[in-house]
Parts: C-alpha cells; sequence; structure tokens
C-alpha cells in the first residue's frame, strides 16, 4: 500500500516550517478572505493550512517557496484550482445608522 504524500516526513517537515514562518512573520488573517487564522486549533474553517500555490497535480513542488498559508475553508475549496470556488469573504457587520439622525 502506497503512503499519502502529505503523510511523509519530508511534507510534515515542510509544513511545520511554513507554518512557523508565516506565524513568526505576523501572519493573522487569511490572505484569500481575510478571517482570522487559528494556528492553534485543527479541522476548523479558520485553521491555518499550507497550501500549495501551484497545486501538485499541475507539477508543483514540496518546496518551502511554493508554500502559503491561508485558512482550511479556502484551502478545501480551491483544491487544484488557482482560485476557491466561490467568493469566501466573511460577514462583514456594518454599523446601524438611525435614518432619523
Amino acid at each position: 500500500m502506497a503512503t499519502s504524500r502529505t503523510g511523509t516526513s519530508t511534507w510534515k517537515n515542510l509544513r511545520t516550517k511554513v507554518l512557523r514562518r508565516a506565524r513568526a512573520a505576523g501572519l493573522t488573517n487569511c490572505p484569500i478572505c481575510g478571517i482570522w487564522l487559528d494556528y492553534d486549533t485543527g479541522r476548523t474553517p479558520a485553521s491555518a493550512e499550507v497550501d500549495h500555490i501551484v497545486p501538485s497535480s499541475h507539477g508543483g513542488k514540496d518546496v518551502e517557496e511554493n508554500c502559503r498559508v491561508i485558512c482550511r475553508r479556502d484551502n478545501q475549496s480551491r483544491g487544484n484550482r488557482p482560485t476557491p470556488k466561490a467568493a469566501t469573504k466573511p460577514a462583514t457587520l456594518t454599523p446601524f445608522v438611525n435614518p432619523r439622525w
């Protein structure tokens, strides 16, 4: 039985390195949708995940220069496409304005 590409020690070490670099650089929000990235909790929509800029299925390599950190929702939505399926902008709160003011 073949092992998955993301189960190898090479990928796990690269993933750890990219996540540490992004956190140290102060990346707190997803560059695609702007949601706050959760580096401490896994498998939630806001979890920080390492994404291949050029997907492996399109010849992208498992190297630091081909990786970035985005939220889990955008990473799963993106799949092997260059952008997510649909805009995943989080809902923004607009201040209530009283029309009588």
